[in-house]
């Protein structure tokens, strides 16, 4: 199955956040010590005797006094301040489409061997590909070099990898996706689809803090999946992932920053590097999918409760082969030493927003997605930026020139949701099977852990709880007043 990935960012905003995140690499270690300016000005001048990649641009050294304004940016105006000022000009157009690279790239996967020269004479025999497109060999070659395609990198030779683990929960999460088994396609009647599982793990006590099956290997899936996973078990320190387009957009990227978790690419073709999440998808598909086939499951509503029943009444259960100990007590026995970095819930909403560009009417209205927003009238013929939540359109904020204005009212709501994301199926009758279904048994048996309190343990409620022991309760508290206690 082949993914679509549309970056959520307008592709001026994306030159803008990749920009911003390469100025951000420079001055991030400097952001977490407290330095005296000689310190500082020794990082600026070691940093800018080294080559960069600098993006979009020809140059490959900085001088000091560049970096330094970058950290007074950062540090007056966070993230948004390392984002160069707008431009009119639009940028360069690439020499050669994306669709064609993908091809060219299919090609050489087909054969290894294949050279640039012999997959640009495919090309050319190509309906779809035009025939006045310049397609040089060295230019080709160049560019499956920089995607991990060359033929040295698809020999398949094999490396020794080193056997590594964390020493703390939160420490690394190794994230990647599963391909999945085909379900009845709710839009297509008699047609099937197949299904992609996004999963994290903990490096540590190898705890999945979220996974969920969907139809497509998108960009809003993979969010959707961290922003739970965060939500469920904290911030992790670093992220681990591969090279495939939804783990190396800018928009991930931006979230990383945003949040403080630092991003790491793997090799391409080293799937080793992986191994922890590779182990675990191995025992998805001999514990859990065979189980999926089995019952019969027809539903990504069906598929996703009971994996969710198969990792908390199972696998979280189950005293793991490398640890020795179930990655549920392990992961909670670490937090308890090392505690768990939360998410401040304003910051983790800003991190995961879409962005999209509009001019304000004369009637002081915005509109997306079919809806109608009014915002202050002073910006009308104006334009700005609307952030929003893609799985969420009824709150809009309205930003200018990288600072936050208001919230957008409601005027005319005809859509909850981007139409960029994939409606989810409605609940559908199970059919009665005449054997035990074991996962209809766990999704029974993983209900009844959550109605005892005896699932994974949840933040907010311990931090509630925290605070209800420190405060006394408001009867209490007046009765003590009355008394002059």
């Amino acid at each position: 199955m082949k993914a679509e990935v549309r970056s959520p960012l307008p592709p001026d905003e994306e030159k803008r956040t990749k920009i911003a995140l390469f100025r951000y690499s420079l001055i991030a270690p400097l952001l977490d010590r407290d330095l005296e300016r000689g310190d500082i000005i020794a990082h600026c001048k070691a940093f800018a005797n080294l080559s960069q990649q600098i993006p979009y641009s020809n140059r490959g050294k900085l001088h000091p006094d560049t970096i330094w304004r970058y950290l007074a940016r950062y540090r007056q105006g966070g993230f948004e301040a390392l984002k160069p000022q707008e431009r009119a000009d639009a940028g360069k157009v690439r020499r050669i489409p994306e669709e064609v690279i993908q091809k060219a790239i299919a090609l050489r996967e087909e054969v290894p061997a294949r050279s640039a020269t012999t997959i640009i004479a495919i090309l050319r025999r190509d309906p779809a590909v035009p025939a006045d497109l310049p397609l040089a060999p060295r230019t080709l070659r160049e560019i499956l070099h920089k995607r991990g395609k060359s033929r040295q990198a698809l020999s398949g030779q094999s490396k020794a990898f080193r056997r590594f683990e964390r020493s703390e929960a939160n420490d690394l999460w190794q994230g990647d996706m599963l391909v999945g088994p085909y379900l009845p396609d709710y839009e297509r009647p008699g047609k099937y689809r197949r299904t992609a599982l996004f999963c994290f793990i903990d490096d540590y006590s190898r705890l999945i803090p979220y996974g969920e099956f969907f139809f497509e290997e998108s960009l809003p899936r993979l969010e959707r999946v961290f922003k739970v996973s965060i939500l469920r078990r904290g911030i992790p320190k670093s992220l681990y992932v591969d090279n495939g387009k939804v783990y190396v957009s800018t928009q991930l990227a931006a979230v990383c920053a945003t949040l403080g978790i630092r991003q790491i690419h793997s090799t391409p073709y080293t799937p080793n590097t992986r191994g922890k999440i590779e182990r675990f998808f191995g025992t998805v598909r001999s514990q859990f999918l065979t189980e999926v086939e089995a019952a019969g499951v027809a539903t990504l509503e069906e598929i996703n409760s009971a994996f969710q029943a198969w990792v908390e009444v199972i696998y979280h259960q189950a005293v793991h082969s490398e640890t020795g100990e179930k990655p549920l007590l392990r992961f909670q026995a670490s937090i308890v030493k090392a505690g768990v970095r939360h998410a401040d819930t304003v910051q983790l909403r800003q991190a995961f927003l879409w962005r999209e560009k509009r001019t304000v009417t004369r009637t002081a209205t915005v509109s997306l997605q079919s809806n109608r927003y009014g915002v202050d009238p002073l910006l009308a013929g104006q334009p700005v930026e609307l952030r929003f939540d893609p799985f969420d359109l009824s709150e809009l904020e309205v930003w200018q020139n990288g600072k936050f204005v208001a919230q957008a009212q409601v005027q005319k709501m005809e859509r909850d949701k981007h139409l960029s994301l994939d409606r989810i199926p409605p609940p559908r009758t199970e059919a009665q099977k005449p054997h035990i279904d074991f996962l209809a048994a766990l999704r029974t048996e993983h209900k009844a852990m959550l109605d005892g309190e005896l699932a994974s343990i949840s933040f907010a409620r311990a931090l509630r709880h925290k605070l209800e022991r420190r405060l006394p309760a408001e009867g209490e508290k007046e009765e003590k007043e009355k008394k002059g206690e």
